[in-house]
């Protein structure tokens, strides 16, 4: 943590850590992130095979298909993963998830979004739809990106979805994350739980 004072640091992760702890009265804690790039390529990874037929990755592939960014959400009490797939992660783009985002909670219900210090993530456009809609931002330190709750869901959503895999086109991939997160909160959150953006 050099350069950054020790009790600006400290405040910021009790302010986190006291919002995962318990979410204040009428209000929702969610957590953001951007998981990308990704592109259409061959993964490794791990899976059941028939003896001595193992699977194959191409050796070589073209880049011609770009890239996509999963803009996900993690309601953090609710322990509810959704998210929207976009090429980008511009400001434009971020609008667009987070007014999702907010028609998922009543107007009423004040949502504590925790997000790292992504340039994007400060642009005035974002700052003013969240002062107008009922939703504080809550930046993590700097450097501290693993204060976000998110982070720890990103690994099983790759393992499931995205090891071992090949996709001929970004339509298939996104079918299978969101069947995943299908999948994810009907076993974990509760019936009750509202995020669901794709």
């Amino acid at each position: 943590m050099e350069g950054i004072p020790r009790s600006r640091f400290r405040v910021k992760k009790n302010r986190i850590l006291k919002l995962y702890a318990q979410a204040p009265p009428g209000s929702a804690v969610v957590c953001f992130d951007e998981c990308g790039p990704l592109e259409l390529r061959p993964l490794p990874g791990v899976c059941w095979a028939a003896q001595s037929h193992p699977q194959r990755l191409r050796a070589t592939y073209h880049r011609r298909a770009g890239t996509e960014q999963f803009l996900a959400f993690y309601d953090v009490h609710d322990d509810c993963l959704a998210g929207t797939i976009h090429k980008r992660k511009t400001s434009r783009d971020l609008l667009v998830a987070w007014r999702r985002l907010r028609a998922c909670y009543p107007q009423t219900t004040r949502i504590h979004l925790i997000l790292d210090n992504l340039s994007s993530h400060r642009h005035p456009v974002l700052k003013d739809f969240a002062r107008r809609h009922n939703m504080r931002l809550v930046p993590t330190p700097t450097y501290a990106s693993w204060l976000n709750a998110i982070e720890a869901h990103f690994g099983p959503l790759k393992r499931f979805c995205l090891n071992n895999s090949d996709d001929p086109d970004h339509t298939t991939r996104r079918r299978r994350i969101y069947r995943y997160l299908t999948w994810r909160n009907k076993t974990h959150a509760p019936p009750r739980a509202r995020l669901k953006l794709y």
